[in-house]
């Protein structure tokens, strides 16, 4: 008898404890880019939570380093164990990895390549690929660097470009001719950047070779970055313009479930 008291005094317990870091945890969400501090009242209504035990809990976390009061504006914000576990967390993420079975499902869709592309510095870098298993396909090499202004997967990642970063591009490298429809002319450039971000995808025809076609679109990170670029490459004699509505949104379903496994 007395064990099963114990039993169920204990099970109390321990719902009790997991009812406090809920609250708590729930607190620390409270929290958000577009809200970053707020005072006790704006906590205290976001929350059903009794005031006394916010005060408890908030009195907690600040003393345990996972937020902070500002005594001039009265407002908690989050502290630095919070942005030390935030940066922990960013640098745990694998973007590959994470990207990986969703490119493996385009593919098995599409028999067509599927290539995860990288910014580095001026270029644009494959870092990851699942190949078609057509005995014609178009891939490029894994760490291969390559022209920006060619192809979807670099409009991609060119449109979040700002003026002089563009600026700098057309000094250093220059639009130059890829294929017999690469975009060579600034404004033309700047015109396909503004419907990439417009439309949330980029598709090319023969910009980056002569037999080449792509269809992009962008992979986002916590900070609400272009991260990488979600692609699928194939030759352009099988560019099928009754697919492409059906592609893009299989890219789009799996660049978002990437950008939200990504932290964005």
């Amino acid at each position: 008898m007395s064990d099963d008291k114990f039993t169920k005094k204990d099970d109390n317990i321990f719902k009790s404890q997991v009812k406090s870091v809920e609250k708590a945890l729930n607190i620390l969400g409270a929290f958000s880019v577009e809200y970053p501090r707020l005072t006790f009242t704006e906590i205290s209504d976001r929350l059903d939570i009794p005031v006394g035990s916010v005060y408890r809990f908030l009195s907690t976390l600040c003393s345990c380093g996972f937020l902070e009061f500002e005594k001039a504006t009265k407002k908690y914000s989050l502290g630095p164990k919070m942005i030390l576990l935030g940066s922990v967390a960013v640098e745990s993420i694998d973007l590959v990895g994470i990207a990986r079975p969703f490119m493996e499902e385009i593919r098995k869709r599409t028999n067509e390549t599927v290539s995860l592309y990288v910014k580095r510095g001026l270029e644009k870098m494959c870092v990851c690929k699942i190949e078609s298993s057509h005995s014609i396909r178009y891939s490029s090499k894994i760490g291969e660097l390559t022209y920006l202004h060619g192809g979807a997967s670099g409009r991609v990642l060119m449109s979040t470009m700002s003026p002089q970063e563009l600026d700098e591009y057309e000094r250093v490298v220059g639009f130059k001719k890829l294929a017999s429809l690469t975009l060579l002319d600034r404004a033309a450039v700047e015109a396909s950047l503004e419907k990439t971000r417009q439309d949330g995808y980029a598709i090319s025809l023969k910009e980056r070779s002569e037999n080449s076609a792509g269809i992009g679109v962008p992979i986002f990170d916590c900070a609400k970055k272009v991260a990488a670029c979600l692609n699928i490459t194939l030759p352009s004699d099988r560019y099928d313009q009754a697919r492409i509505p059906e592609w893009v949104d299989l890219l789009r379903w799996a660049g978002a479930e990437i950008s939200r496994k990504n932290g964005y």
